[in-house]
């Protein structure tokens, strides 16, 4: 593990040889998300795993954008030399990969959203934001213990329920101001999806069948009508551990 040492520093890992894969992770989430994964990944991959800023290990920038994320992932890559990159990001790790691609398409072979979007929020995802700030400002660690077993369908909470426990472990660590920034982020953020249709077989979608974060139909049928790649998969939001040995084999495929 390394951290890069400048004021505005993002914490990172890094493993393995070979093409490099960039993995973000999603809101309230940092890089240790990926830890089921990265050993198999690293065997054919160099795995580079980011927290985001706010998240984990690494501090919250003066600005908090999309925009300004990607960009400091960017000066991590700039800083490991990682010039092309194949990029997956998990929810808003997915809006913060759109952001980089359009920044430096040249860089990004393979671009996958996991659980992710490539739409804005409608106006009603918008006012929920919104009154999530609210709660955030009173209590935010009654927000993380709120979130995040959402996340995650009813039918699996029970088996999934150490996973839940660890997640909000390592959100309450994260701060009121940290975690409104990155809401206000995600709120702001544009419509990305003319960029990703046109990346056609270079841009996968891979979703959940019962993900209440994103309007699957909608998705499906965008992707479809513009010959993007995608996979469907049992379960809600939270792939990467509901269904994690078909995200390894997809995500092992997606990086040779």
């Amino acid at each position: 593990m390394t951290k890069l040492q400048n004021s505005d520093s993002l914490f990172y890992t890094v493993q393995g040889a070979g093409p490099n894969l960039v993995l973000l992770h999603g809101f309230l989430e940092d890089h240790s998300m990926w830890d089921g994964l990265v050993n198999d990944l690293a065997e054919h991959a160099r795995v580079i795993c980011i927290d985001l800023p706010g998240h984990g290990r690494s501090g919250l920038s003066e600005e908090a954008t999309m925009e300004s994320f990607a960009k400091d992932v960017l000066k991590v890559l700039d800083y490991l030399k990682a010039d092309q990159i194949n990029l997956a990001g998990h929810s808003m790790g997915g809006y913060v990969a759109l952001a980089l691609t359009e920044m430096a398409p040249e860089r990004v072979d393979k671009l996958c959203l996991l659980n992710s979007t490539f739409y804005p929020d409608t106006e009603e995802r918008k006012q929920k934001r919104r009154q999530a700030i609210s709660v955030i400002k009173e209590d935010p660690k009654l927000f993380v213990r709120t979130v995040i077993p959402s996340l995650f369908p009813t039918s699996v909470r029970k088996v999934m329920q150490p996973t839940i426990d660890d997640l909000i472990k390592k959100a309450s660590l994260m701060t009121a101001e940290a975690i409104i920034a990155a809401t206000e982020a995600m709120i702001h953020r544009p419509d990305r999806s003319a960029l990703f249709f046109k990346r056609k077989q270079n841009s996968y979608l891979v979703i959940g069948k019962q993900d209440p974060l994103v309007n699957i139909s909608a998705l499906t049928e965008a992707v479809n009508q513009h010959q993007n790649q995608k996979l469907i998969l049992e379960g809600g939001h939270m792939s990467p551990f509901e269904n994690i040995d078909k995200v390894r084999i997809f995500l092992t495929k997606f990086t040779s």
